[in-house]
């Protein structure tokens, strides 16, 4: 069964990911506590498996701290990229799989040189938060059909639109 196996938060840009037994997530918003939580973003969790760290690792020849990928859940036992569009029950939250989480240019400084390329399509998954709740390391995972699937379809798309014309007007 898929589960929690860390949880990360980086409370500051540049801070190093902290390792946490417990968070506390907000619908619409994120981890309480994670500088990259916010309204209307479609990263506000983030998600990767421990399986891809493993292989990436592997291709790259050294060992990856937990954490160091800057993704705040990390879990083993499912696979991410096939969830797209779909909803997850992640102990008490459910958030909605909005995108893939591809790598940056951060991976080369924060795994090291070549990390970026490794992780291709490795990279995890963004989420919105649905419902709120408290979040633990082991905390199973369960996939959920959304109960109206084109309404769901249609909320991740003003969801995402939105999200897109906050960036624009943040940059104007």
């Amino acid at each position: 069964m898929a589960e929690i196996i860390s949880i990360h938060v980086v409370r500051n840009r540049k801070d190093a990911a902290e390792s946490c037994d417990y968070v506390t997530v907000r619908s619409n918003f994120g981890i309480a506590g994670d500088y990259r939580s916010d309204k209307f973003q479609i990263g506000q969790i983030t998600l990767i498996e421990a399986e891809a760290i493993g292989t990436v690792a592997q291709k790259l020849g050294y060992e990856i701290p937990a954490g160091a990928s800057r993704r705040q859940i990390m879990v083993k036992g499912i696979e991410l990229n096939e969830l797209i569009g779909q909803n997850l029950r992640i102990g008490q939250i459910l958030v909605r799989v909005e995108d893939k989480c591809n790598p940056c240019k951060n991976m080369e400084t924060k795994i090291g040189p070549g990390a970026r390329d490794a992780m291709n399509d490795k990279g995890g998954i963004r989420c919105r938060i649905i419902k709120g709740g408290e979040l633990y390391v082991g905390d199973k995972i369960t996939v959920e059909t959304p109960r109206w699937p084109f309404y769901a379809r249609i909320s991740s798309f003003c969801f995402k639109l939105i999200s897109y014309l906050k960036r624009l007007s943040n940059t104007a």
